[in-house]
């Protein structure tokens, strides 16, 4: 009783409310307070600043701002993540150092131009310019501040060893090194493009974690993009309504996964062997129907992709809010918490009453939703659709599934990491490109990954057993 009553006392302390603070403070800043001072726009913030080259008469770096407002984001998530479990505080403030440092990083970028530049504005910067530098100082420093005992499940090395923690540390790290090597990586237009190139493919991975949570594996969701996609483009195309041409991959998607799942619950033949052979045959459906011949056409309001709600690009929202809704019904759903039972150990699900057919059904049924909401985002985000979907494609969702912690032996895995898994690869591709590296090794980086993330996960499991 001691215990729930200090907890609840220290839920409302001031230590716990920081990242909060923190984060809107830095929104506000970024937002409200001139950054720097022109001769003839006077005082700009940098939403104005970055709005148009124009704006930017005296020429200073903007390579790395949009790391401001990303490491406010994720502030903002870990204080509501600390206020829901005060046992998190010290994994909180870990997190919040790192932001810290990434925040940080357009300083370094700032200065290293500035130097090289011979530049002469530095007293022209604003109050959010040193407002933002001291915050990010702040973030760091906070570390040190003393923090309540953790619990022996939330101690700092759980944290570090955690699949989706590791690979937050591999993005910040890979975000400093390459953005120090290249400043350019770090621009907006090039940040926003690593989130939205690929995610489609990151939506299409929400998918095949739950498939590979049951212990099945889908290897014809490429082929199966590529053909929803084709089908969305001439729905549209032939006089279709723009939402029946959205509509439709979707339940499509649903109707094969249900075909590939009844083979595989029902009739016992393994997801590996049905998969290969519905990939070929949706191959050559492809091939058939499109004789090799792109869509083009679609009306301007057609582009889903291309939309930009609030200022995001589509994709990254629905990629955002697919993956919230996702983790938290697979965690606290009984259909969602039955896909981990039967692929941890499907006897022990089937003595606790958990029909494993009709898990295994409904799993690759919506598997085939979510493969129809990633064709649809891979259909509208350009001006044409091709005939095939791109090479390997189906490789770099299983990658993702897998890097992002979800065990090939079935059983555990989120959706988030699968998402921050495909956010990592695509960082890595992109990053190749800045350091001129060919982004042909990209394919032998995945490999190298699923390799690691297989042993990592054999090592965990063998120490487990005993």
């Amino acid at each position: 009783m001691h215990v729930s009553t200090a907890s609840s006392n220290l839920r409302f302390s001031p230590i716990t409310w920081f990242p909060l603070l923190l984060a809107l403070l830095i929104f506000a800043t970024y937002q409200l307070f001139p950054f720097i001072n022109q001769p003839d726009l006077g005082g700009t913030t940098i939403s104005v600043l970055t709005a148009s080259r124009s704006n930017n008469e005296l020429g200073i770096a903007t390579n790395g701002l949009i790391l401001i407002p990303v490491a406010a984001g994720t502030m903002l998530l870990l204080g509501l993540w600390n206020l829901t479990n005060i046992q998190l505080s010290r994994a909180v403030s870990a997190l919040t150092a790192l932001m810290g440092v990434l925040m940080l990083e357009y300083y370094v970028v700032f200065t290293r131009d500035y130097l090289k530049d011979g530049a002469d504005y530095l007293s022209a910067m604003g109050p959010a310019f040193w407002g933002l530098l001291v915050l990010g100082v702040v973030m760091i420093a906070q570390v040190a501040l003393p923090r309540p005992a953790a619990e022996r499940d939330f101690q700092l090395r759980t944290l570090i060893a955690n699949q989706e923690s590791a690979i937050i540390l591999a993005l910040v790290v890979l975000v400093i090194v390459i953005g120090i090597t290249n400043p350019r990586f770090l621009a907006t237009r090039n940040m926003l493009d690593v989130l939205q190139g690929n995610a489609y493919i990151a939506v299409a991975a929400i998918g095949m974690t739950m498939v590979i949570v049951t212990g099945n594996i889908d290897i014809s969701v490429g082929s199966l993009i590529g053909l929803l996609a084709i089908v969305c483009g001439r729905l549209v195309v032939g006089g279709a309504p723009i939402w029946i041409a959205w509509l439709a991959p979707l339940v499509l998607g649903a109707l094969v996964g249900a075909g590939i799942g009844f083979l595989v619950a029902y009739l016992r033949v393994p997801s590996i062997v049905v998969t290969l052979g519905m990939l070929s045959i949706l191959k050559g459906i492809l091939i058939i129907w499109t004789s090799g011949q792109r869509v083009t056409g679609m009306p301007d309001a057609f582009y889903l992709a291309q939309m930009r709600p609030f200022g995001l690009p589509m994709p990254v929202l629905f990629m955002l809010v697919l993956v919230v809704i996702a983790a938290l019904w697979m965690r606290y759903s009984s259909i969602g918490r039955s896909f981990y039972a039967v692929g941890g150990n499907a006897e022990a699900a089937r003595l606790s009453g958990i029909s494993q057919p009709r898990a295994i059904m409904q799993v690759f049924m919506i598997n085939g939703v979510f493969v129809g909401i990633a064709s649809v985002l891979y259909a509208t985000q350009f001006r044409v659709i091709q005939a095939t979907p791109p090479p390997n494609l189906e490789l770099f969702i299983i990658t993702a599934t897998v890097v992002g912690g979800v065990s090939i032996f079935g059983g555990t895995g989120t959706a988030i990491g699968a998402v921050l898994a495909a956010i990592l690869l695509n960082t890595i591709r992109s990053g190749m490109i800045f350091i001129n590296i060919s982004p042909f090794w990209i394919q032998a980086v995945q490999g190298l990954l699923i390799l690691v993330t297989v042993l990592i996960d054999l090592i965990r499991r063998r120490r487990q057993r005993v």
